[in-house]
C-alpha cells in the first residue's frame, strides 16, 4: 500500500514539474514570438514612414519646381504683352508726327513680338491648365487677325498720305488691338495670381495696368 503512495505521489510530483516546466516554455515561447513581432512591426512601420516621408518629399519638390516653371513661364507671357503695349504707344507716336516709314517698322516689330509670345505660349505649354490654353488660342487667333487688319490700314495709310480719315481708321483699329492685348493681359494676370502665390514686389508689378501713357488716347 505504501508503495503505492509512494509512486502515486512521484507520479503526482512528476505530472506537477512537467505542466511547469511546459507552462514556461510555451510562456516563453508566446514572449519571445510577440516580442519580435513587435520588433518587426516596428521596424515595418519604420520602414513604411521613412519611404512615405520620402515620396512625399520628392513629390514636394516636383511641385515646386513645376510651380516656379509655371511662374516663369507667365511672366514671360506678361512681360511679351508689355512690350506689345509700349511697342504700340510709340507705333501711334510716329503716325501722329507722319513717320510712316517708321509707324510701318514699329508694326513690323510688334508682329514678331506677338510671335514670339506665340512661341513661349507653345513650348510653355506643359505647365498651363487646358481652359487656360483654349482661351489664350482663341484669344491669339483674334489677335492674328488684328495684327494682318492693322498692316492692311497702314498700307492704306502709305497709298493714301494726304486722307486724315485713313490715319483715324488706323488708330481705331489700334484701339480695338489694344483692347484686346489688355483682356490677355488681364487673364495671364489672373492666372499668375490664382494658381502662383508669389511674393509681395511680383504681385505689385502683376497688379500694376498699363502705363498711362500705354493707353489710346492718353
Amino acid at each position: 500500500m505504501s508503495e503505492v503512495i509512494y509512486y502515486c505521489a512521484a507520479g503526482v510530483t512528476l505530472l506537477v514539474v512537467w505542466l511547469g516546466a511546459t507552462y514556461w516554455a510555451v510562456n516563453f515561447f508566446i514572449r519571445q514570438v510577440t516580442q519580435q513581432s513587435c520588433q518587426d512591426f516596428r521596424v515595418r512601420m519604420r520602414n513604411e514612414t521613412e519611404r512615405a516621408l520620402k515620396l512625399f518629399r520628392e513629390g514636394l519638390c516636383e511641385q515646386i519646381v513645376q510651380q516656379e516653371n509655371k511662374s516663369d513661364a507667365l511672366a514671360r507671357l506678361y512681360a511679351t504683352l508689355i512690350d506689345q503695349l509700349r511697342l504700340g504707344r510709340e507705333f501711334l507716336g510716329s503716325l501722329g508726327e507722319g513717320e510712316r516709314a517708321q509707324a510701318e517698322k514699329q508694326l513690323r516689330t510688334i508682329r514678331g513680338t506677338g510671335e514670339h509670345f506665340s512661341d513661349t505660349f507653345q513650348k510653355q505649354g506643359l505647365f498651363f491648365s487646358e481652359e487656360f490654353i483654349r482661351t489664350v488660342k482663341d484669344m491669339l487667333t483674334q489677335q492674328k487677325t488684328g495684327q494682318e487688319r492693322l498692316e492692311e490700314l497702314l498700307r492704306r495709310v502709305q497709298r493714301e498720305p494726304q486722307n486724315p480719315l485713313a490715319v483715324d481708321d488706323l488708330k481705331k483699329e489700334w484701339g480695338q488691338f489694344e483692347d484686346l492685348l489688355n483682356k490677355l493681359m488681364d487673364y495671364v494676370r489672373n492666372e499668375f495670381r490664382r494658381r502662383n502665390p508669389v511674393s509681395g514686389m511680383m504681385m505689385k508689378w502683376l497688379n500694376e495696368g498699363p502705363a498711362p501713357g500705354e493707353k489710346q488716347g492718353s
